[in-house]
C-alpha cells in the first residue's frame, strides 16, 4: 500500500490560521518561537483489527486492507487509530519545518531561535548552520516553498522513542535568493522543474514530534505541481 496524503486545495503555508487549534506561532526577539502540539504521554501502538472473510486462514496474505487508509506504512494491516492520529501530528511538524526554513532564509539575520521546538538532532544543527551561513554570505531568500504531498513510509510507535519516516514533495519554483550585492542566484538553485523529493525522519521527543533527519534522495520522482 502506497497511498499519498494529497494537499489541501490551498498550499500549506507558515500561517497561524492554517493550523489553528494545533500550533501557535509567536515572535521571540528577532528569532522564531515555534509551538507544536504536545501529547500527555508517548504514543503507543495498539493491535489492528483483523477482518477475516469466509474461507480465510488468518495468514498475512488474508488480512484485508483498509480502503480508507490514507498514508502508506510498511504493513498489510489497516492503520490503527493511534497511527492515524500520530501521522497527522507529524505532518504538522513537517509543515512547520518547511515554513521555518523559509523564514530563516528570508530574514537572513543568522538567527534560528525557537527552532528546537520542532527540530532535533541533525535537522536542528542543519537549520542553525543554514542561518549562520546565509548571514555570513549576505544571502536572502524571497518567495516560499510549498509542500505538495506527504507520504509516510514507515511508522513505529512501539519504538523508544517512537519514529516515523516521510517522503515529502516540495515545490521551490517560487524561491529566489539574492547575494550581498543584490544579484539573483535563482539560476544556480536546485529546481528540476517539478517538486523536489525530501526524506524526513521524525522522533517523539519531549512529549512532542520533532523532525530529526533530512536528506534529498537520488531518485527524484515527485510529479509536477
Amino acid at each position: 500500500m502506497n497511498t499519498q496524503i494529497e494537499p489541501d486545495s490551498k498550499p500549506r503555508r507558515w500561517l497561524p490560521q492554517a493550523i489553528a487549534g494545533l500550533v501557535a506561532v509567536a515572535a521571540v526577539g528577532i528569532g522564531i518561537a515555534v509551538l507544536v502540539p504536545t501529547l500527555t504521554a508517548p504514543p503507543s501502538a495498539s493491535e489492528p483489527d483483523v477482518i477475516l472473510e469466509e474461507g480465510d486462514t488468518g495468514d498475512d496474505e488474508d488480512i484485508s486492507e483498509d480502503p480508507l487508509a490514507t498514508v502508506a506504512v510498511p504493513t498489510t494491516a489497516p492503520l490503527t487509530s493511534d497511527e492515524q492520529v500520530e501521522i497527522e501530528r507529524v505532518n504538522v511538524a513537517v509543515d512547520l519545518i518547511v515554513a521555518a526554513t523559509d523564514e530563516i532564509a528570508q530574514r537572513g539575520d543568522g538567527s534560528a531561535v525557537g527552532i528546537e521546538s520542532v527540530a532535533t538532532g541533525w535537522v536542528l544543527g542543519e537549520l542553525q548552520s543554514k542561518a549562520r551561513e546565509q548571514y555570513d554570505l549576505g544571502y536572502q531568500q524571497t518567495g516560499e516553498a510549498v509542500v505538495t504531498s506527504i507520504t509516510t513510509t514507515a511508522v513505529d510507535l512501539a519504538a523508544d522513542p517512537a519514529t516515523m519516516t516521510l517522503k515529502v514533495c516540495i515545490d521551490v519554483s517560487d524561491i529566489d535568493v539574492t547575494d550581498a550585492a543584490g544579484n539573483s542566484l535563482k539560476a544556480a538553485l536546485y529546481n528540476p522543474g517539478h517538486p523536489v523529493a525530501h526524506v524526513y525522519g521524525a522522533i517523539f521527543e519531549d512529549d512532542t514530534w520533532k523532525i530529526s533527519t533530512h536528506e534529498i534522495p537520488d531518485v527524484q520522482d515527485c510529479p509536477a505541481a
